[in-house]
């Protein structure tokens, strides 16, 4: 809810995709921003190269997702964002040089996973396509 008024499930999907956006960009030409934020000193080179690409897939995901906000593509985005946090908590289990980053990156990947999930529930049912239309899309019985 945003000022005492339930957003709507176009809106919490934009929301969930700008938020998504800043972060990519941020990560896309910032990327050591973040290690001079946690480890109080910047990214080596290839630690600066996997935030880029991060960068880049939060960019794709938020492009997708506000292009299709519909429960389909807001539920995979879900389980993309849990498997990241998932893997950052693996990564801070078994890395203590990167356990600091590694545990930021999981909550702020869980968050866009609990704001995904929100936004599949208030989506719309994707639609499916007019079965003439794809010759590989078989209607359900």
């Amino acid at each position: 809810m945003m000022g005492g008024r339930p957003l709507s499930a176009q809106s919490t999907a934009t929301r969930l995709s700008q938020v998504r956006a800043g972060l990519g960009l941020v990560q896309l030409f910032a990327p050591g921003l973040a290690g001079r934020q946690l480890m109080g000193q910047p990214f080596e080179r290839h630690a600066r190269i996997v935030v880029r690409t991060l960068g880049i897939r939060q960019l794709a995901q938020a492009v997708v997702t506000v292009a299709a906000p519909d429960t389909v593509v807001l539920s995979l985005g879900v389980g993309v964002d849990a498997a990241h946090a998932a893997t950052m908590l693996a990564l801070a289990l078994f890395s203590r040089r990167w356990r600091r980053a590694a545990l930021v990156d999981a909550v702020i990947a869980a968050t866009l996973a609990s704001m995904g999930a929100a936004a599949a529930r208030a989506a719309p049912r994707a639609r499916r396509p007019h079965p003439g239309r794809f010759p590989f899309v078989r209607p359900a019985a």
